[in-house]
């Protein structure tokens, strides 16, 4: 029998608001720009100071009032079942506050001009069809090289167009696919790397374009893909990786998708990864896990450029990234990982490094 005495409902409020406050703390120190009450992304020294005045707050107000925990009237067990409760509480209170106050939600920094109209097209890998878009540049001179463009875990083809008709006003061609496991190409992943898909959308590019050297860029996933072929395809004469996940000496993935989604987006991507593997479905980290660990590549022609409004990797997780590639010094750019590929700022450091 739990002898309910002291001042139960004042200890339930104080550890209440004391784990809000560590939560701040944790948020601040973490850079977990999804749970933030301070905007997105996270500022940091505004949640460092509110977890510190409510935590202070809390241990001022409740230790000032008779009954509390350390008053001989309050059994141990009272103390641990309301801590408890405190903190699941505080935790779902944090939870439901960010994805109310959340604003960081995914929109293109600038309307996508429009040039020439996208084809639609299909490559033949494996014994199976698997769709592409292909754009023709519009050329003012001389043209640039022909672009292979790779989009990002859990999207599609479709979702670097904007990007594509950027690059085609600049002289690239540009032709973009669906990964393995993604969108509408019916095969699962089978290998990390999709060499076989890489390499038949480098030909079909080659092809196309009737030009012996392309370029590469992708997206999150896609960067870390575009890199890998630069590796083994002395024909790709640049590799611009825009904010790839980053990956220990190991190859164990070192992101933090807390870092980037808020509460409900980081429950339905662990509950529904955005990618299949034969008849399931398989997470981001498995298949980075899946990569052969980060080795030496030809630095002078891999360009990363990395989100520096909010670190989906950390700032110092990238540079161990990038150090261990053997791969220049990420170029910062403002954004955050879902929206810092369609900047303006972003297209024209691809432009420019395309060359």
């Amino acid at each position: 029998m739990l002898h309910v005495r002291g001042d139960i409902t004042g200890m339930f409020l104080f550890f209440l608001f004391l784990f809000l406050g560590f939560w701040q703390l944790v948020i601040s120190w973490k850079r977990l720009n999804g749970l933030s009450l301070t905007g997105y992304p996270d500022r940091r020294g505004l949640s460092l100071a509110l977890g510190i005045l409510v935590a202070a707050g809390s241990c001022g107000w409740y230790f000032s009032r008779p009954g509390h925990f350390a008053s001989p009237d309050v059994e141990g067990i009272e103390t641990l079942i309301l801590l408890a409760l405190g903190l699941t509480t505080a935790t779902a209170l944090q939870v439901i506050l960010s994805s109310l106050l959340f604003r960081g939600r995914a929109k293109a920094a600038w309307p996508p001009e429009m040039t020439g109209e996208i084809e639609r097209m299909e490559l033949a890998v494996g014994g199976q069809m698997v769709p592409a878009l292909y754009l023709q540049a519009v050329t003012t001179g001389g043209a640039g090289a022909p672009a292979l463009l790779l989009h990002d875990y859990g999207d599609d083809r479709n979702s670097v167009s904007a990007m594509a008709r950027f690059l085609s006003l600049r002289g690239h061609s540009c032709l973009a696919v669906d990964l393995d496991g993604h969108g509408e190409n019916g095969r699962g992943i089978t290998t990390a790397l999709m060499e076989d898909l890489l390499d038949e959308a480098s030909r079909a590019l080659r092809a196309r374009s009737g030009r012996d050297e392309i370029a590469s860029v992708g997206v999150g996933l896609g960067g870390a893909l575009c890199m890998e072929l630069a590796a083994r395809d002395p024909s790709v004469l640049k590799a611009i990786a825009v904010d790839p996940p980053a990956r220990d000496a190991e190859g164990y993935p070192a992101v933090n998708a807390a870092r980037e989604l808020r509460p409900p987006s980081l429950l339905r991507a662990t509950l529904r990864p955005g990618a299949r593997e034969g008849e399931g479905t398989i997470s981001l980290a498995r298949i980075l896990e899946s990569m052969p660990p980060p080795g030496k590549l030809p630095g002078e022609r891999v360009t990363v450029i990395a989100a520096d409004g909010s670190w989906f990797n950390s700032r110092r997780e990238m540079d161990t990234f990038v150090d261990l590639c053997g791969v220049p010094g990420p170029v910062p750019l403002t954004g955050r990982h879902a929206t810092v590929a369609s900047r303006r700022e972003t297209l024209e450091v691809i432009a420019r490094e395309l060359g």
